[in-house]
């Protein structure tokens, strides 16, 4: 009984552990536009739908067909909105209101790039077209900021293969309009979220008048 009862209250402990943790993450990142990286299937779809219950209203826009059934149930209260194709995304990111503690997902940027590329991998013309609207979706959510955080969420890929560095698997270009790059990895067994990159924003001092 007593074996029992003290794992009852490790387990307790590593919940409560992981919602403190979280709520770090929210504080860390409401009111920002936030790209979370990391490899197929490490949890980041997950992460994502627990973090949403920490706002008042959570919009999930699902381009992923990998979606298991079991995630629904994380959040019923999570408005999901199924991506068919890009003009439908352009359509509800613009009806978008920017509410106070509201949390709009996009999972995933990298699925997306499958309406572009499916038919024309090696074409530039696909490629830069997937840019253009994918850095439009962004720079329209961004608008929403400070009311509303955004979180997208993106596969990562190899940026040097010599030093095994990685980075989002997303345009450079895509990259200016998020305020935050989060990374996810197996740390000691453990999925761990770092920052990858944080966009600086100049003082007002340096905005107008030019400062170093």
């Amino acid at each position: 009984m007593n074996e029992l009862k003290t794992g009852l209250q490790i387990y307790e402990e590593e919940k409560k552990r992981q919602e403190e943790e979280l709520k770090k993450i929210k504080e860390k990142i409401e009111g920002k536009t936030v790209m979370l990286f990391g490899e197929p299937m490490i949890g980041k779809s997950l992460f994502a739908l627990t973090l949403s219950k920490l706002f008042d209203k959570s919009i999930l826009l699902l381009i992923d067909r990998n979606y298991p059934q079991s995630f629904f149930s994380i959040n019923t209260k999570l408005e999901i909105q199924q991506i068919d194709n890009p003009k439908q995304l352009d359509f509800i990111v613009k009806k978008i209101p920017a509410l106070n503690n509201q949390l709009v997902i996009i999972d995933s940027i990298t699925s997306l790039s499958t309406f572009f590329l499916q038919e024309a991998y090696f074409s530039p013309r696909a490629i830069n077209a997937f840019n253009n609207f994918t850095d439009k979706v962004i720079r329209q959510l961004a608008s929403l900021t400070p009311h509303t955080t955004n979180l997208i969420i993106a596969h990562e890929k190899i940026k040097d293969f010599e030093t095994g560095e990685v980075a989002p698997r997303v345009n450079k270009i895509i990259l200016r309009n998020i305020d935050i790059v989060l990374r996810m990895f197996i740390e000691d067994g453990k999925r761990t979220i770092k920052v990858w990159q944080e966009r600086k924003l100049p003082s007002k001092v340096e905005w107008y008048f030019g400062g170093e």
